[in-house]
């Protein structure tokens, strides 16, 4: 089998799994490694928008930002909230899912995860906290718009306009998150556990965070923009 056919049957497993495992697909995985082999996915990669990315015991397909072929726009997000879903309510899910990711790998050391699992609660009250800091300090909020280019303000309000808890509405805080992990979910990046009381990390995510999100400029802007009370740009 040639080095191109090689390319292609690894980008196909990709494509169609979004990873090769090392210990199912081993052949799979080893051929990767291959110089030639590598160089052909590396045209791949510049030509579709994506990267490979490699981590000890599997291979994953990592969609570049802004690829509407391989990565999901903001109709979908708002699609998976519901028909009626509005722009900023697809970017309370993206904020939400940013602080997940910052308080399991907010960590300043050389591994920065932070903890094993996160209570839903937990999340919840963190939320709280910033988004109550995002409107008692609209001055620093504009600042950090401007830096960013996003609008906390409005997301922050949509926040507070929802209820604590009640089971399965979406239009509840705990609900509006529960929409979120479920997504992440689906995408084998969470797990929920305890009767949805928490939530913990798999090893995908583990890997592409160790092995392709998390390099040092990464964590950096990280870590400032949520020290920051950072978030997300909403106009509607």
């Amino acid at each position: 089998m040639s080095h191109l056919n090689i390319a292609i049957r690894i980008f196909n497993k990709l494509l169609e799994k979004g990873q090769i495992d090392r210990e199912t697909e081993g052949d799979l995985f080893l051929e990767c490694r291959d110089p030639e082999v590598r160089s052909i996915l590396a045209e791949f990669e510049e030509e579709m928008g994506f990267r490979v990315v490699e981590a000890s015991s599997a291979i994953y397909l990592v969609p570049d930002n802004g690829n509407r072929l391989l990565g999901f726009t903001t109709k979908e997000i708002r699609e998976w909230i519901a028909s009626d879903a509005r722009l900023v309510d697809a970017y309370l899910l993206c904020y939400i899912s940013m602080c997940i990711l910052y308080l399991f790998y907010g960590g300043r050391n050389r591994n920065p995860k932070q903890r094993e699992f996160l209570g839903i609660n937990k999340l919840i009250e963190e939320l709280d906290s910033r988004f109550a800091m995002v409107l008692k300090n609209s001055e620093q909020a504009v600042v950090l718009e401007e830096r960013y280019a996003v609008n906390f303000v409005r997301i922050a309000e949509l926040w507070e306009s929802k209820q604590g808890f009640e089971e399965g509405a979406r239009k509840t805080k705990s609900g509006t998150i529960m929409n979120v992990c479920r997504q992440l979910e689906r995408e084998r990046l969470l797990r929920i556990a305890d009767d949805d009381r928490e939530i913990r990390t798999t090893r995908k995510l583990d890997d592409l965070m160790m092995n392709y999100y998390l390099n040092d400029s990464r964590v950096g802007e990280i870590i400032e923009l949520f020290e920051g009370g950072g978030g997300v740009d909403a106009q509607d």
